[in-house]
């Protein structure tokens, strides 16, 4: 999902801060999730637009922290390879369950 379609299923703007962001989060998924009576789907497409748009701050760096040997490698750095590979597949199963939700 692009930071696009996650800001307009939040309904923020642009230039919206983390803060405005969490707060649109917490009131779409309050009235979206489904142990509320909302539908699952929509409740999962707003947690992946939350999830986009945490990783669209590239203002504060993520600390890098040093290895003690013999320990196994840590992601300390957003690497897109390992974190949205089950983002892109979850995406692939909304946009099948939405096709055919509308036909």
């Amino acid at each position: 999902m692009d930071g696009r379609r996650a800001r307009a299923l939040l309904g923020v703007g642009v230039n919206a801060s983390p803060e405005e962001i969490r707060r649109a989060f917490r009131t779409k998924a309050l009235a979206t999730h489904p142990d509320r009576g909302g539908d699952r789907v929509t409740f999962e497409l707003i947690v992946l637009a939350f999830g986009t748009l945490q990783h669209v701050d590239v203002a504060r760096p993520l600390p890098i922290r040093p290895a003690l040997p013999g320990a196994r490698p840590r992601v300390d750095v957003y690497d897109s390879s390992y974190r949205c590979q089950p983002k892109r597949a979850f995406a692939d199963v909304l946009r099948a369950e939405l096709e055919r939700q509308a036909s």
